[in-house]
């Protein structure tokens, strides 16, 4: 009955081969697709069509792939013994049986060799201390007792680590498991003893997790003959319990026993028949055994695979056009023969066309990311060129004093009767030398911005490392040269300045005393209007001396009209890195206002005027300073100045005192809770008016000389030279001096300011524009007359050639896999 049997299963199974040979192609294209991705470590995107074998330890997933071959060949024992994806391709071929190893040459007729090298292989990569990898091992079997058949072999679900496995064992397997078992291209061949409940299968939970419908789930039970007497596993065949839509193929393996007695096992699958005939199960026999399960393998897998062709086609169409783009970006051509020199020619080319319009605009490829190149440069010009000249000028207070001492020692023994010339040409000088270190940072500046410029140019050059470093070189020195030239230009300009002071100038106006004293006049005009404010009288508005509202009191009985006008100094705290600066700080019922002093000789002084209107002062002593803390703001939360939404002011200690009631008066201060401690002296409370004390703080005139004398200057002079420079007629001379040479400064200045930019976009920016246009190429080129000198130029570096290498290669595979899927009808 036996040999009958085995005469049967062998004469179908010849059926089954004819059948096979028409899926082969498809399944092949696949297979070598996996060898490809296998050995370069490159999937191309693609999720390839397969079948992923999953299962518990010791539920007989490798005597059903043994099965599958007919030979034992996979190895065994206690724990995990598959501990690295196993790629087990099965090709049919008649004539002979053999194995081969992707990683590995040569063929394998010794199937335990085979199971030899698994081992050996998998603890070359996961040491013996029983880990896992998810790097597959991909193994061909060649056999005339196979269907052209793949199947992905993973490591079995454990619970409980063991030997010198990680404690985390159980969640490393999932994950890989997982990694297989997603993608929808993925068949799940979920194997699971019959012995055990179907509900608590580890496989079957996995599968359905990533498979919810079981659109893709094959289940296949196990251990059949080793069920209880009196059960069976009907339901489960007859998709009643758990339903698959692939449905359940029972198996029966070889036993231990049978195993260790070495049966053959084209027998055993002879007695797995004859014990499907004599079970529950024989009325459904021909959907049962290990070959009936090979069988639908091959066809689900074909089926599939011919149903995912015209997606994969798509992918490879897609993966070829973006590899042949590629390597277009990266400039490769397949003609090799190319000449050198032209090719030179036409990557210089290319370097200087994205440099000149980098510099002068009109790029089709804009940069919408970041301004860069030219428009950096004409921005300079107007902002960080002025910076450069307004913090390297000296301040008003510093050329005072040398227009005093210059006056004086020109002088010498001589009264001073009438304004030495020499000092006014000594003066001009002294400023005039001020301007060559601004004009060097001007230089320097733009030179950065040019070599930013010939590095964001020089990218299409990176994979010709020594041509990329022969343009930086060149240019470099060029630029470097130019950067030389150009300063010594500018230098020549102020000497040119200094050697004649032409006093002659259209715009240049002499000046009369009476002008240097206008200023001294309005000064005191607005005293004398602040001392007759603050002495006049006026009509009575209330009862007893008191009006209707707050009243400043100047004397006992007598009141005047409510004014409030106080002028001091306040440091202003700017957002950013804009620092602080002190200024003269002018408050009234309706407005604040205050001046900066300009920071250079030459600078303007900056006045602002900000409207009290719904604005409230948050007042709290100053964590930064030895003063108070001023914030004013609107209370409806608009900005207040310039865009910002408040205005920080710190007050020293000394006129903290002042300021608060300045602002008490002005109806907006308002104390923060706790912030009063530690004042100087105690403020009067908010609800009741100043006190006598204070009237003459808030009536006070500093007039605005302060914006020029910030700093509080003792009445005894200190030295010989202060005692000289407080001299009367001396500070007459110096005014007058001042006012001329401010004069003939700013003419100086606006022409240095002007001259800049126009010496530097001439001799430096143009200058290096015309080398890198006229002369580089012949530069490049020079000495090097053969093809031999021309190729050391064009030599490729590492990361080039192996970016090039790995994409020719994806080319080269994807075209094959192409040429094999437009052969498929």
């Amino acid at each position: 009955l036996l040999d009958s049997l085995l005469q049967e299963i062998v004469e179908k199974y010849k059926l089954k081969m004819s059948e096979n040979e028409g899926m082969k192609d498809v399944i092949h294209t696949i297979n070598k697709l996996q060898d490809v991705f296998t050995s370069t470590g490159i999937s191309l995107g693609l999720e390839l069509p397969q079948i992923a074998v999953i299962g518990g330890q010791s539920a007989g997933k490798s005597s059903v792939l043994e099965c599958f071959v007919g030979k034992d060949f996979l190895p065994r024992g206690n724990g995990i013994v598959t501990r690295r994806p196993l790629v087990l391709q099965l090709y049919y071929n008649p004539s002979e049986e053999y194995a081969e190893f992707l990683h590995c040459e040569g063929k394998f007729v010794d199937f335990d060799k085979v199971r030899q090298e698994i081992v050996d292989e998998t603890d070359r990569e996961t040491g013996s201390n029983k880990g896992i990898s998810r790097k597959p091992i991909n193994l061909r079997i060649y056999s005339p007792h196979v269907l052209n058949l793949t199947l992905v072999d993973l490591p079995g679900l454990t619970k409980v680590a063991v030997g010198d496995q990680p404690e985390d064992i159980e969640y490393q397997i999932r994950e890989m498991l997982m990694e297989y078992i997603t993608h929808d291209n993925t068949i799940i061949l979920a194997v699971t003893p019959a012995n055990q409940d179907l509900a608590n299968s580890d496989a079957l939970k996995l599968a359905r997790f990533v498979d919810k419908e079981g659109n893709r789930t094959i289940g296949v039970i196990t251990k059949l003959d080793l069920m209880d007497d009196g059960t069976d596993a009907r339901d489960i065949f007859e998709n009643r319990l758990l339903p698959l839509k692939k449905g359940y193929i029972g198996v029966v393996n070889r036993s231990q026993r049978d195993i260790d007695n070495n049966k053959d096992i084209r027998k055993a699958l002879a007695s797995e028949k004859a014990f499907f005939l004599n079970s529950p199960y024989k009325s459904m026999v021909n959907r049962m055994g290990t070959k009936y399960l090979q069988q639908v393998l091959n066809r689900e897998l074909s089926i599939h695979i011919k149903s995912k062709i015209p997606e994969i086609r798509s992918d490879l169409q897609k993966k070829s056009n973006e590899v042949e783009e590629a390597l277009k970006s990266l400039g490769h051509t397949d003609n090799v023969e190319e000449d050198k020199g032209k090719l030179i020619y036409k990557l210089l080319s290319k370097f200087v066309e994205d440099l000149q319009s980098s510099i002068d605009g009109g790029n089709s490829d804009v940069n919408v990311h970041e301004v860069k190149g030219g428009a950096v440069i004409n921005r300079s010009f107007y902002h960080q060129f002025n910076e450069f000249f307004d913090s390297a000028l000296e301040s008003a207070e510093t050329c005072e004093r040398e227009i005093g001492l210059a006056i004086s020692n020109l002088h010498g023994v001589r009264n001073p009767l009438f304004i030495p010339e020499r000092a006014f040409d000594k003066i001009v000088q002294s400023l005039l030398d001020q301007y060559r270190g601004p004009m060097v940072s001007c230089v320097h500046h733009v030179r950065e911005i040019l070599d930013e410029v010939l590095e964001d140019s020089l990218a299409m050059l990176s994979k010709y490392p020594t041509l990329r470093e022969e343009v930086i070189r060149l240019v470099s020195s060029e630029i470097d040269k130019k950067e030389r030239e150009t300063n010594h230009h500018l230098v020549i300009h102020i000497q040119a300045q200094k050697s004649f002071m032409n006093t002659r100038h259209p715009s240049f106006k002499p000046v009369n005393w009476n002008e240097v004293n206008n200023k001294e006049e309005t000064d005191e005009k607005d005293k004398d209007d602040f001392l007759r404010l603050s002495k006049e009288r006026k009509p009575s508005n209330g009862i007893n001396g008191q009006a209707h509202g707050s009243k400043f009191f100047v004397s006992s009985g007598e009141d005047v009209e409510e004014y409030l006008y106080f002028t001091g100094k306040l440091n202003i705290m700017f957002s950013g890195l804009r620092g602080s600066r002190d200024a003269i700080c002018t408050i009234t019922k309706s407005e604040f206002s205050f001046v900066i002093a300009p920071k250079s000789f030459l600078g303007s002084e900056v006045k602002e005027t900000i409207s009290l209107k719904n604005v409230e002062c948050n007042s709290s002593q100053s964590k930064k300073v030895n003063g108070r803390q001023y914030i004013l703001q609107r209370i409806d939360n608009r900005p207040i100045y310039k865009g910002e939404k408040y205005l920080e002011l710190v007050s020293s200690k000394e006129d903290t005192g002042e300021w608060i009631e300045a602002f008490k008066s002005a109806g907006i201060f308002k104390d923060l809770k706790g912030s009063m401690q530690n004042l100087a002296q105690e403020a009067t409370p908010e609800d009741s008016p100043p006190s006598l004390a204070k009237i003459g703080g808030m009536l006070k005139n500093k007039s605005s000389g302060l914006m020029r004398n910030l700093s509080i200057r003792s009445n005894k002079p200190k030295n010989a030279t202060d005692d000289i420079l407080s001299d009367r007629g001396l500070q007459d001379q110096s005014k007058m001096l001042k006012k001329m040479i401010e004069n003939y400064m700013k003419i100086t200045d606006t022409t240095i300011r002007d001259l800049v930019p126009k010496y530097i976009m001439f001799s430096l920016v143009s200058s290096t524009q015309k080398y890198v246009r006229e002369e580089l190429v012949g530069d490049i080129l020079k000495g090097r007359n053969t093809d031999e000198t021309k190729a050391e130029l064009l030599e490729a570096s590492k990361e080039y050639s192996q970016q090039i290498k790995e994409l020719l290669d994806i080319q080269s595979a994807t075209h094959k896999a192409m040429d094999v899927f437009l052969s498929i009808k």
